[in-house]
């Protein structure tokens, strides 16, 4: 995990999104560093506000998903009532039913079956250029090197950039009383997986989403809403405590935003959010539409010239000479004189037509 959070700020596109991350959080450590009459707690506030900052940045995709979730709601039910139809029918013509049944559902509603997944791709770069940036904070805000060892220290934190495992091995070493050098390394990873499993729930509660229980995925749902955060609570352990400090806010930022999203969806109904979607869904197959005929037109267009070409390189002529040459032949061997050759072709010709 280490080696992955270091080497993505050398991956294409996360690399450059780290090194603009890294220039919010060099500015928002500068402007904390000139308001602020003490250095305590610089590099723990830095990132509570750089965790504020990137998930208001993501705010309109997390929009966007709620409100697919919510759809989903009304969606989910007949989905899950088709694939039960089709349970235990594995040949490949019941199977391409299912696949259009289901998709006559997400039409009805104007919705995809990628619908959901879309802000979460589109998210993932940023998320994975986050850590490097929180990870080696050093690299990207050179005053840290320089500053007093208290811009390191975030209430009962003693530093940082070492992992709570390391903060209860050197607990008396820290100027602080041991027992909360460890009650605070211990609360730290318990309260990052709090923070994400309550995070899991409200959104599950807010979209008002319930998975059949017969469906396979919701009990492997329910299975990684739980090892999810128990494997936040092991990784924060051992990765360095800023890491830890946030995925707790930013569990808290997600929560927030969750909730005031939800007030505001809650405006809207069901009904009125199928009705926008199903125009944008109409648009976009109107423009797909469009594509579609101007490179079928493309298509024919480059096919004529093919054919163009390749009689032009047969004959030294193109179709349209070839035809009018051929048409002056025929007018000619219709005027033949008679006793000559083309006219003896003619009463040939005719005698074949006739009988």
């Amino acid at each position: 995990m280490t080696f992955s959070l270091l080497s993505a700020a050398n991956w294409p596109i996360i690399g450059q999104i780290s090194w603009l991350l890294g220039k919010v959080m060099n500015f928002i450590y500068t402007i904390l560093d000139n308001a602020l009459p003490s250095d305590n707690g610089l590099v723990g506030l830095s990132i509570i506000l750089y965790t504020i900052f990137v998930y208001t940045l993501m705010l309109p995709m997390t929009i966007s998903q709620q409100r697919m979730q919510k759809l989903s709601a009304v969606t989910n039910p007949e989905v899950q009532a088709i694939q039960k139809k089709y349970k235990n029918k594995k040949d490949q013509a019941s199977m391409m039913k299912q696949q259009e049944e289901i998709q006559q559902v997400y039409d009805k509603y104007g919705t995809s079956m990628m619908g959901g997944c879309l802000p979460l791709l589109i998210q993932m770069p940023l998320l994975l250029a986050l850590y490097p940036v929180i990870y080696d904070m050093q690299a990207y805000v050179p005053a840290i090197k320089d500053a007093a060892a208290s811009v390191n220290q975030f209430l009962t934190i003693p530093d940082m950039t070492v992992s709570p495992i390391t903060m209860i091995k050197n607990s008396g070493s820290y100027g602080m009383a041991p027992v909360v050098i460890i009650i605070t390394a211990i609360f730290i990873p318990v309260l990052s997986g709090l923070t994400q499993y309550l995070s899991v729930k409200i959104s599950q509660a807010i979209s008002g989403q319930q998975m059949d229980k017969d469906n396979p995925m919701a009990s492997t749902m329910n299975t990684m809403n739980v090892t999810m955060p128990l494997f936040s609570v092991f990784m924060v352990f051992s990765l360095p405590t800023g890491i830890g400090m946030y995925w707790v806010f930013s569990a808290v930022v997600r929560i927030v935003q969750q909730v005031i999203i939800n007030k505001h969806l809650a405006k809207i109904s069901v009904e009125e959010l199928v009705e926008k979607n199903k125009e944008k869904a109409a648009k976009k197959r109107e423009k797909r539409s469009v594509k579609a005929e101007k490179i079928n037109a493309m298509a024919q267009t480059n096919t004529r010239s093919i054919k163009d070409s390749a009689s032009r390189n047969a004959t030294g002529m193109s179709e349209k000479d070839r035809e009018r040459k051929l048409e002056q032949a025929r007018a000619r061997a219709e005027n033949a004189k008679e006793g000559s050759l083309a006219a003896k072709a003619n009463m040939v010709k005719k005698f074949n037509e006739n009988n």
